[in-house]
């Protein structure tokens, strides 16, 4: 039954590197062979996987190519990943009407 004193959970946001790690486990192949499958290096792998890098448009359509997982798909998983940690790290402030940056209409300007 609903209830307004329930709180929704917030789902597990995932990156590109989520997918990735779980493909490359599900074909039981290292971070040293699916790079030189995509003509990377290693290091570059593993950044990715750390989520000290993220995929660009070049390595989404070459992962796509190898593993079969949409290009589209990847780059949008990482999109969301890297908006979701601005918004944890406070980087994005919020419409704070106080905020001298905040869009108002003036009294003063007439439609």
């Amino acid at each position: 039954m609903l209830h307004r004193e329930n709180k929704i959970k917030k789902y597990h946001v995932s990156s590109a590197a989520d997918l990735i790690q779980e493909t490359m486990e599900y074909y039981d192949i290292t971070q040293t062979d699916l790079a030189e499958r995509l003509g990377v290096s290693q290091k570059n792998i593993s950044d990715i996987l750390k989520r000290k890098r993220f995929i660009n448009e070049i390595l989404a359509l070459r992962l796509e190519k190898v593993m079969g997982i949409s290009s589209e798909l990847l780059l949008t998983l990482d999109s969301h990943y890297k908006l979701e940690q601005a918004k944890a790290n406070n980087e994005i402030t919020k419409n704070d009407k106080k905020n001298p940056l905040f869009l108002r209409r003036y009294d003063w300007v007439s439609a």
